[in-house]
């Protein structure tokens, strides 16, 4: 009677350990799929707005290009450069020291020294303050109104500028304001002068076209005839 007792004892005891080992390759078994699980759940929510289709309500909307459109875009440039001009201006400065009553050169005061100034100069029209209409009865013809074309600006050549010659005076010396007082008027001359040959027509005529060929780049050419109008700066 013992020895049937420890063989049902030992059955037992086997049998338990199996289940044991049983349970144990389950519970790891669940954790490996709770892990891939997990993982499958983070890359799905990584990846798939990625490439998931977009609804109709979700993909961006599509401005129509119209007249108005582009305008705005132009206006949004602010000053268009339409003219340039390079200039040299070589003169000669004399200057001598006046009597107390400004009536007479004092005697051996004078000096001199040749200088050169070169500069460019550019203009065109502000665009910021642009105005576009299309005509009530012709939707192809576009009036715009535009400030009178200006000088942008006068930049000058540093490089190629300065002093050719000078006769100095140990009465009257040359000064950094004799340099100053003519580069100043080498400004307002060469302003003067570029106005009287034609830049700012010049600017008007390129800032026409260069308009007319943003529009016929944007729309099917001569889609749209641009008419242009000029006002002073400040009219409304």
């Amino acid at each position: 009677g013992t020895r049937v007792t420890a063989t049902k004892e030992a059955q037992m005891e086997k049998t338990a350990k199996r289940a044991r080992a049983i349970l144990h390759e389950w519970k790891a078994w669940l954790a490996v799929l709770a892990v891939g699980a997990a993982l499958g759940a983070f890359l799905y929510a990584r990846i798939y707005p990625m490439v998931a289709p977009q609804s109709e309500l979700a993909q961006p909307t599509v401005q129509t290009l119209s007249p108005s459109v582009v305008f705005t875009r132009v206006r949004e440039e602010g000053e268009l450069v339409s003219a340039s001009q390079d200039y040299s201006i070589v003169d000669k400065v004399t200057n001598s020291n006046r009597d107390f009553l400004d009536l007479f050169d004092v005697p051996f005061t004078e000096k001199s020294f040749w200088y050169r100034y070169n500069g460019t100069i550019k203009a065109g029209v502000d665009l910021s303050t642009a105005e576009l209409e299309q005509d009530e009865s012709d939707p192809s013809l576009l009036h715009v109104t535009l400030d009178q074309p200006h000088i942008i600006s006068n930049t000058p050549d540093m490089d190629k500028s300065g002093v050719l010659e000078e006769n100095n005076n140990i009465f009257n010396p040359i000064s950094v304001e004799d340099s100053d007082a003519f580069r100043r008027q080498c400004v307002e001359r060469s302003e003067e002068e570029a106005i009287g040959g034609g830049l700012l027509d010049e600017a008007r005529t390129n800032a026409e076209s260069q308009l007319t060929q943003i529009f016929n780049a944007a729309f099917e050419k001569d889609t749209y005839t641009l008419d242009f109008t000029y006002q002073d700066a400040g009219d409304e």
